[in-house]
């Protein structure tokens, strides 16, 4: 029992020093919240008092001596009466709102006054801005006279170059000096009301003047620096291009140029109107583009002048393009009318298909159609229609079209060429088969075999056949040249193969010959040898010569190895 009671004891006194505790801290923190609240209360105080200080006070001042007409005086009381406003209303309100806050501090309403401190921050916001610009506006016109006069000391400095630059190079100015004197005065002129203006201390227009000097000086300082190259462009240069590009104009013109195309009249007299304009404006120192304008015009010159090489250089290609051409016409209808006059001799001659009777027909229309073209294009030559650049063009692809039609020509007569060509080749190689069909008759009459076979009498009747056949093709009119040319292969094939048979029976029998009579040693005491030979014999006479040289040459082989090789080399 007593346990339980120390137990109880311990406990309560546990929690009583953590309540104790728990309140020390809480009273700690609140103390600090309170505390810093009235830190930021003081400093709200501190600028409350700033809103209207004294750079805003002496400004004031400044600009209460600077009054001497009724504008200023105007400005002097607006300003006199908003820092009035601040001063006797917004600050006093403002001192109301924090005593209010205080009020509400003591009675511990810290959410309440946490909101009055920010309505109190917006207001105090507001008010210094307010101050702020009524500080900028008065310092606008009490630092007026020191920053401008310094500004203008810098324009005068800059004028003096201008003036310096215009009266060391006047003469360059042309008609334009008299309005660069004029502006140079009333610049001067303004530079003395930049001194009135400011005794009687007009700062709104002494700010407007020198804005407005600002502006006239840097205008007339580019009018120093271009006018003398608008001048030498407008007055000189380009007047000197329009006279040397109408004289050659007019001198390509009488050379019989087509020039139209270039609107050379049209395009000068514009460059003459817009030159004018510029000097129109440049009088009232509107130079604006003036350069790039001049410049473009002396790019036109170029150009023209350019276009008239162009003119120069086609005429001459075109003149030296169109000989080539009439001497190409003209040689091609000279080969087309010594054609048309053999082609009844090439119909009667050779079997022409009716395909390349229309392909010379087609050449031909072709050509009478370039020709016309070409008299066209002579004719607008000669009346100066177009211009020979375009003359040219048209020149060049008549040139490619007859020389298309050279190409086509050239094949056709390279086609009937080879008609002639194969019919007399096909003659020659007749004499050359009848020669060798001759010679294989020969080496079979000289060598006198006791026997030919019949397979040799086939081949020598068929290689007869188509000879007569080639002779036939070439008596034909007209002649097929393909059916001939066939004819002269088969012929030529079958009579090289009768002499192939021709010398390989003839070698075979005189091989086979030699090889019985050089065994004819060995028949006494050799009973085989002597019945090979035989039998090798009856072969011989029966025509088989090949299975007779076989058999003697295997049976000497038995006693003379060797003995075909040197057959062979006696043979040869």
């Amino acid at each position: 029992m007593e346990k339980f009671v120390n137990s109880t004891t311990l406990i309560w006194a546990i929690v009583v020093v953590v309540l104790t505790f728990l309140s020390i801290i809480f009273i700690v923190l609140k103390n600090k919240k309170i505390s810093k609240l009235k830190k930021h209360i003081e400093e709200l105080e501190i600028e409350k008092n700033m809103i209207v200080n004294a750079p805003v006070l002496t400004e004031l001042s400044k600009v209460q001596n600077l009054v001497k007409n009724e504008r200023m005086t105007d400005r002097y009381n607006n300003w006199n009466r908003e820092i009035n406003i601040l001063k006797d209303k917004t600050i006093p309100h403002i001192t109301d709102m924090i005593l209010e806050i205080d009020s509400l501090l003591e009675k511990k309403q810290y959410k309440l006054t946490v909101r009055k401190i920010t309505t109190i921050e917006i207001e105090i916001f507001k008010s210094k801005k307010k101050a702020d610009f009524l500080l900028d506006e008065m310092q606008l016109i009490t630092s007026s006279e020191a920053r401008n006069r310094d500004y203008i000391t810098k324009l005068k400095a800059q004028y003096r170059e201008v003036i310096q630059k215009f009266n060391k190079n006047k003469p360059d100015y042309g008609e334009i000096t008299d309005s660069i004197e004029l502006q140079m005065e009333n610049i001067e002129k303004r530079f003395k009301d930049f001194e009135t203006l400011l005794e009687e201390n007009e700062y709104d227009e002494v700010e407007k003047l020198v804005d407005s000097l600002d502006e006239m000086i840097k205008n007339i300082s580019v009018v120093i620096e271009e006018v003398p190259t608008i001048v030498l462009m407008g007055r000189n240069l380009i007047p000197a291009r329009i006279e040397e590009t109408n004289k050659l104009y007019e001198k390509l013109v009488n050379d019989g140029f087509q020039l139209d195309y270039l609107n050379i009249e049209y395009n000068i007299a514009e460059i003459e109107k817009k030159i004018l304009n510029i000097f129109d404006r440049a009088k009232i120192l509107n130079i604006e583009d003036s350069i790039l304008e001049l410049k473009t015009m002396v790019e036109y010159f170029d150009s023209v002048m350019n276009d008239f090489d162009l003119e120069k250089r086609s005429r001459k290609v075109f003149d030296d393009t169109c000989k080539v051409v009439i001497s190409k016409i003209k040689k091609l209808e000279k080969i087309m009318g010594d054609l048309y006059l053999q082609l009844d001799d090439l119909k009667v001659s050779y079997d022409l298909t009716a395909e390349e009777l229309d392909v010379l027909n087609t050449i031909n229309k072709d050509l009478e159609l370039v020709h016309k073209d070409y008299d066209t294009l002579m004719m607008h030559s000669n009346n100066k229609t177009f211009a020979y650049s375009k003359l040219n063009k048209e020149i060049d692809i008549l040139n490619i079209k007859a020389s298309k039609i050279e190409d086509r020509l050239d094949y056709c007569l390279e086609t009937l060429g080879t008609m002639k060509d194969d019919e007399l080749r096909a003659r020659d190689q007749l004499k050359e088969i009848k020669s060798i069909l001759k010679e294989a008759k020969y080496k079979i009459k000289e060598y006198r075999l006791p026997i030919i076979t019949n397979n040799y009498f086939i081949e020598l009747g068929e290689a007869n056949d188509s000879i007569k056949e080639v002779i036939t093709e070439l008596q034909k009119k007209p002649i097929n040249i393909n059916t001939l040319n066939v004819r002269v292969d088969t012929a030529r094939d079958l009579v090289l193969k009768l002499y192939s048979t021709t010398n390989e029976m003839v070698k075979t029998a005189r091989l086979a010959e030699m090889a019985i009579v050089y065994g004819n040693r060995y028949r006494v005491g050799e009973k085989n040898i002597d019945e090979g030979l035989k039998m090798a014999e009856r072969l011989f006479y029966k025509g088989d010569y090949k299975k007779a040289l076989e058999i003697s040459i295997d049976n000497i082989e038995e006693v003379e190895p060797g003995i075909y090789n040197r057959l062979l080399e006696e043979a040869k």
